[in-house]
């Protein structure tokens, strides 16, 4: 599979892409909405590795969630005329609360390469994000370039996954002969491509081996978002058309 660099760098180029495109078609109007499309998309491109049980993707996602956790707290307590000790105590409270323990309950409960690689979980990142996006103040088709974009960094990063468990070249193995005596299609495909067994793992529907109920879970999830972006998506497609 790709590393962090090349899942980065891959999200960054896509995010690039995507707000030089949005911006030229006017669905988003400045260029401050067009660096946020930016981070948005090359942080959707790490997302699927936050159930990993190490690395760098994990801690710099639990750590933008802690953040926005911490933010969210101080509005609703601002908002409810908290008195000031709770306003001090509580988001620093949330932050850690979902930086260590959170995280650690996640990763406790998930597996790598499980249903956060698979295709159910981009959709659920994009109609997520579409939802979550329709509470702020953005215009219509920034909140969709948003979702979009979040989706579009999902996406990549789990291509590069499918891309990288197929060694084309082959430059570090040596090609077998074929013999036609006991010829299997598979593991022709496996010996002359280089196909790893983590092909095949990452674009999947989300019914992996061993896994049905993650992924039965999934779909329940992405139905229940689809239901909800139901008036949001018939918005969009007015504004569009």
């Amino acid at each position: 599979m790709a590393d962090f660099k090349t899942h980065l760098s891959a999200g960054a180029a896509t995010g690039f892409a995507i707000s030089i495109i949005t911006y030229w078609a006017d669905w988003i109007t400045n260029v401050y909405m067009a660096i946020i499309v930016f981070f948005v998309t090359a942080i959707g491109s790490f997302l699927p590795d936050m159930d990993s049980a190490s690395g760098l993707p994990v801690r710099i996602i639990f750590g933008l969630y802690a953040y926005f956790a911490a933010t969210l707290t101080i509005y609703y307590l601002h908002d409810n005329g908290s008195p000031i000790y709770l306003t001090l105590f509580l988001p620093f409270a949330s932050f850690i609360f979902v930086h260590k323990y959170l995280r650690k309950i996640f990763i406790k409960f998930t597996k790598h390469r499980g249903i956060f690689h698979s295709v159910p979980a981009i959709l659920i990142s994009f109609f997520a994000t579409l939802v979550i996006a329709w509470s702020t103040d953005l215009k219509v088709l920034e909140k969709f370039v948003i979702a979009i974009s979040i989706a579009s960094g999902y996406f990549c990063h789990l291509l590069l996954d499918e891309i990288y468990s197929v060694n084309v070249l082959m430059s570090n193995k040596k090609k077998k002969k074929i013999k036609l005596k006991n010829f299997s299609l598979k593991k022709f495909i496996k010996e002359r491509f280089g196909v790893k067994r983590s092909f095949g793992t990452a674009l999947d529907l989300g019914f992996k081996q061993k896994e049905k109920y993650p992924g039965i879970i999934a779909y329940l999830i992405l139905i229940v978002l689809i239901i909800i972006s139901l008036p949001i998506i018939n918005e969009i497609y007015n504004k569009l058309w």
